[in-house]
């Protein structure tokens, strides 16, 4: 069996660094090391999760009524993604699947391998 490196995108309280978790075969989680992070990313990381986090505690229903403002954050989140693929910016973990979790809809929106 092929050994699954994920990383996943949410703003989600189980997530380690402003919203990236990487999980090795869906179940261990890989401890990041922050210092590898460019700065200028991480802060921008940092206030897309920050601005996200509140939205963490509503319903469905609730998150309704805050969509334009989550779809805005969901666009920022899959600019990050995307970042983060193509400047392999943990590529010493051999991650292989990239995903996006929009809190607002309650699913992944995005898929890179």
């Amino acid at each position: 069996m092929k050994e699954e490196i994920k990383l996943t995108l949410a703003a989600e309280p189980f997530a380690k660094c402003y919203g990236i978790l990487i999980l090795e075969n869906g179940d261990y989680m890989i401890e990041i090391d922050q210092s590898k992070i460019p700065t200028d990313f991480l802060s921008r990381l940092e206030k897309w999760y920050e601005e996200y986090y509140p939205y963490v505690t509503m319903s469905l229903k609730e998150l309704e009524s805050h969509r334009e403002h989550t779809e805005k954050l969901d666009n920022i989140g899959i600019e990050l993604l995307n970042e983060i693929h193509k400047n392999e910016i943990f590529s010493d973990l051999n991650i292989n699947k990239y995903v996006y979790y929009s809190r607002g809809i309650d699913k992944s929106i995005l898929e890179l391998n």
